[in-house]
């Protein structure tokens, strides 16, 4: 299944969790009940797999992997589970295939599908699925491009979601791309009324627009998380917007709710910054005026849904004069006037966040290579804030979160190993930006004995 979404590299990354829309989350949040659901006991269909795997497929040790290969015969083209049952999909003679799969696999555990004009196989999904990617890959930018969330094969179709599922899109679609009986679409076609409200300040966590004013044909608009409590906070890349309709109500601005979220960790005294996509080429965005939400969670398991609202103006002189918002220091958890800046002068945010080469998978996999677990009798996570400079060198570690100073010891001289990172940029010009990330150690064998 193709993906698309964005990786916001400040503060701490923590996990990956599946994104879902604001309807489902609160229909998540909702239910009480989670109904018992008894896995499948597929162990017989699997044997068969195992066993058309060594006869038809390329590489006898990859299981699964044999639909469309040069030893598979014609006739087969896919399998899947239905519920317990292995359902192999074969065109043309029936009877003649069940008896060579019953003699190949020497088992009848399984279950024969026809393919006809009208049922579409695994093998067929796959090439179409192929040729889709090709030709979206060779598609110029614009609004089809920007319209496409996700797309992947389900049993017998391909599923193709959109940010807005209008029927100018699904043409749009067809006339670029492709024109198939094997895909279907999905995505919301009407605009969904939302009149949920949420806080722009509480226990110290503050959340306010970078700008209050952005042009109704801006691609992005920025937002600023504060965390001026004394307790750590986390956060995700999650989020929705609403706008105000001409009718005095609000409703949800279509945008990628598919997008892969990634949790920060932000520390008390710290701050984030967010850049939210409002998809103007989607959605023709009208002036007037926008709410950002944004949920935040104490280590307590509270949380708090956050808001910040700004506007959109046709009005491009008004946009190009408005002022960003200033970002103000804190200390001890309270906000204080920020000081004038000098060669000295450490930032919580920037506009371009320092990066280790390679961004954070790279980084994790250098603290991953580098790092000694011997020093760890159990799993541990520890959190290390440096100040990456001017010139890229992570200076001034410190440990945020310790659990055992051995540990601690050996983070710190991880971060003395480190190469250059990318400064740090505002306003065009190289910062000194502080940035934190964990070190998680794994115990060795002989220590979990």
């Amino acid at each position: 299944m193709r993906r698309k979404g964005l990786y916001l590299p400040a503060c701490v990354f923590l996990l990956m969790v599946g994104c879902i829309s604001n309807a489902e989350q609160k229909k998540a949040e909702a239910s009480e009940v989670v109904p018992y659901v008894p896995v499948p006991n597929q162990a017989e269909g699997h044997k068969v797999i195992d066993a058309l795997s060594k006869a038809y497929g390329d590489d006898p040790n990859s299981i699964g992997d044999f639909i469309g290969s040069p030893r598979c015969p014609d006739f087969l083209e896919g399998h899947y589970f239905d519920g317990n049952t292995l359902v192999l999909q074969v065109r043309g003679d029936t009877l003649r295939a069940r008896k060579i799969l019953e003699e190949v696999s020497r088992s009848k555990a399984f279950r024969i599908e026809m393919m006809t004009d009208s049922i579409f196989s695994e093998k067929q999904l796959k090439d179409l699925l192929d040729e889709l990617n090709r030709r979206y890959n060779a598609l110029p930018e614009g609004k089809l491009k920007a319209n496409m969330m996700m797309w992947g094969s389900t049993l017998h179709f391909i599923e193709v979601t959109f940010i807005r599922n209008t029927p100018e899109a699904r043409a749009e679609f067809r006339r670029l791309l492709m024109d198939s009986p094997a895909i279907r679409f999905s995505g919301p076609e009407e605009p969904v009324r939302n009149n949920v409200t949420g806080v722009s300040e509480a226990h110290g966590i503050c959340l306010y627009p970078e700008y209050t004013v952005y042009a109704d044909t801006a691609s992005t608009a920025s937002f600023i998380l504060m965390n001026g409590s004394n307790e750590a906070i986390t956060c995700g890349e999650h989020y929705f917007i609403t706008y105000e309709g001409k009718d005095g109500q609000w409703y949800e601005l279509p945008i990628n709710t598919f997008a892969v979220d990634i949790a920060y960790y932000v520390t008390p005294g710290s701050s984030r910054q967010f850049v939210a996509r409002l998809y103007p080429e989607v959605n023709g965005n009208a002036s007037g005026r926008y709410r950002f939400f944004y949920e935040v969670s104490f280590e307590s398991r509270e949380k708090i849904r956050m808001m910040a609202e700004f506007r959109l103006t046709n009005n491009y002189g008004n946009s190009k004069r408005a002022e960003k918002t200033p970002i103000p220091k804190m200390t001890g958890g309270n906000y204080v006037e920020a000081p004038k800046e000098d060669e000295q002068t450490v930032y919580q945010v920037v506009e371009e966040m320092p990066e280790f080469p390679g961004g954070m998978p790279a980084l994790m996999e250098f603290i991953r290579k580098n790092l000694r677990h011997d020093k760890a009798e159990k799993k541990e996570r520890i959190i290390i804030q440096i100040v990456v400079d001017k010139k890229g060198n992570a200076t001034n570690p410190v440990v945020l979160r310790s659990t055992n100073p051995a540990l601690d010891e050996e983070a710190l001289r991880i971060v003395s190993l480190m190469p250059k990172w990318k400064p740090g940029r505002q306003a065009g010009k190289n910062r000194n930006v502080k940035f934190a990330f964990p070190v998680a150690f794994k115990p060795s064998v002989q220590n979990t004995n």
